[in-house]
């Protein structure tokens, strides 16, 4: 057999510079540049993600794609500086996050077509075991957050219990689906930073996505980098929970929102436990105002469709 992929492997990566180029969004994760009109760049910050770990991204997009996930394809990775990223085939495409703050008479049509999404990716079935359960991300936000002096053990259990109920199913979970990870290509939405997909149920999507449309987007928190205003995520959300739900019922929308809530603080508490940026004495008092009514609303949490 070739020996080519070992060859490839030890091969000095490609230097590229964003110089000049067009920030087209931005995360937790790194930034996106266009390079030209049929490539663009992810660049990841260097102390958070390894070239083994950007390879395994590259491998989870390659298995999204061959199952029907709409993502841009992966082909290439680099050194931007210190920094390494991935070139994307980018052929017409545009950021979803860009488009919806320079269009803001576009968020209904936008919301709209990531509901669309949404049902997409929710039959979209895999081989078990072809991408991680989505659950063990939320058992390890559980971990993280235990090890960090946030719950007491017997609280860590309950919390455990919550996720093992969370029925396994084999659909795809993007886990970070907010609109500077999504591409306009042709009238259709693709995804790109897919890093920590996995399978499973949808209340680890909706719950992922609240924390962006909903908890930051009221503190315009991720706002600023993208564009989008905090009425622009309200409104995406109002009709991605009636559309991806099939309700306009006030009462059931608010019990749906107080569920993927609940969920969302599990993640939330594991961010302000371990974010470098969280100054040291303000990290107790914001943990306690997230994990009261997370605690106080546990017995009565449940996965939802």
């Amino acid at each position: 057999m070739s020996n080519k992929p070992s060859e490839k492997k030890n091969k000095p990566l490609r230097e590229i510079s964003v110089e000049g180029c067009e920030l087209i969004g931005k995360g937790g994760n790194g930034a996106v540049y266009r390079l030209d009109d049929e490539t663009i760049l992810k660049v990841y910050s260097e102390r958070k993600i390894t070239p083994e770990k950007i390879n395994e991204s590259r491998k989870v997009t390659r298995d999204a794609f061959v199952h029907g996930v709409p993502t841009m394809i992966a082909f290439d990775m680099v050194r931007v500086g210190k920094d390494y990223g991935v070139v994307y085939e980018n052929i017409n495409a545009r950021s979803l996050g860009a488009e919806i703050a320079s269009a803001p008479e576009k968020t209904d049509e936008y919301a709209y077509m990531i509901v669309d999404l949404l049902k997409k990716l929710q039959s979209a079935e895999f081989e078990k075991g072809t991408l991680p359960d989505s659950r063990d991300r939320a058992r390890n936000d559980v971990r993280m957050a235990l090890e960090a002096g946030c719950y007491k053990p017997a609280e860590a259990e309950r919390l455990y219990k919550l996720i093992d109920d969370i029925p396994y199913r084999n659909t795809f979970v993007h886990q970070d689906l907010h609109p500077g990870n999504m591409m306009l290509q042709n009238g259709e939405i693709v995804l790109i930073d897919i890093d920590d997909s996995g399978l499973g149920h949808p209340i680890l999507e909706l719950s992922s996505m609240y924390l962006v449309y909903v908890t930051a987007a009221k503190v315009q928190w991720k706002t600023t980098d993208i564009g989008i205003t905090k009425q622009q995520y309200a409104r995406l959300w109002d009709i991605i929970v009636r559309e991806f739900f099939g309700t306009n019922n006030k009462s059931e929308i608010a019990e749906i929102n107080r569920i993927i809530k609940g969920y969302s603080l599990i993640k939330m508490i594991r961010g302000v436990a371990t974010s470098p940026s969280m100054p040291n004495f303000l990290r107790k008092p914001v943990i306690a105002i997230y994990k009261r009514p997370l605690m106080a609303a546990l017995d009565s949490l449940h996965p939802i469709p």
